[in-house]
């Protein structure tokens, strides 16, 4: 029988930590993206200012979109709540004037709260 040897396996490096500019894949391998030369050009045109101003529009966008999407939810939760309580208050006026119906103390105090 034959033995094959292989060298040991070096474990993979830690990636460093947060640091500023260090490239550290956050998934996994660092993968790269190849612009085309259009993009180049365009990178090649912005300044600081116009890329501040542009982090600032993102930003902007992304707080925007998440403060939608919490209105959003609160409102269904709200709409939902309503439709819960009323149905809830359709039931139990339901129930009540069943159990009305059938004990005289109650029918006197239905007669009072309805109106009828």
């Amino acid at each position: 029988m034959t033995i094959i040897r292989t060298p040991p396996r070096r474990p993979a490096r830690a990636p460093p930590e947060d640091e500023p500019g260090s490239g550290a894949a956050l998934g996994g391998r660092a993968r790269t993206i190849r612009f085309p030369p259009f993009w180049h050009a365009w990178f090649a045109r912005q300044t600081e200012t116009r890329l501040a101003a542009l982090d600032e529009l993102i930003d902007e966008r992304i707080e925007r979109r998440a403060l939608r999407r919490y209105l959003h939810r609160l409102k269904h939760a709200t709409i939902l709540a309503f439709v819960a309580a009323a149905a809830a208050a359709h039931w139990f006026s339901d129930q009540i004037a069943w159990l009305a119906g059938r004990i005289p103390a109650l029918r006197a105090l239905w007669t009072v709260v309805a109106g009828g």
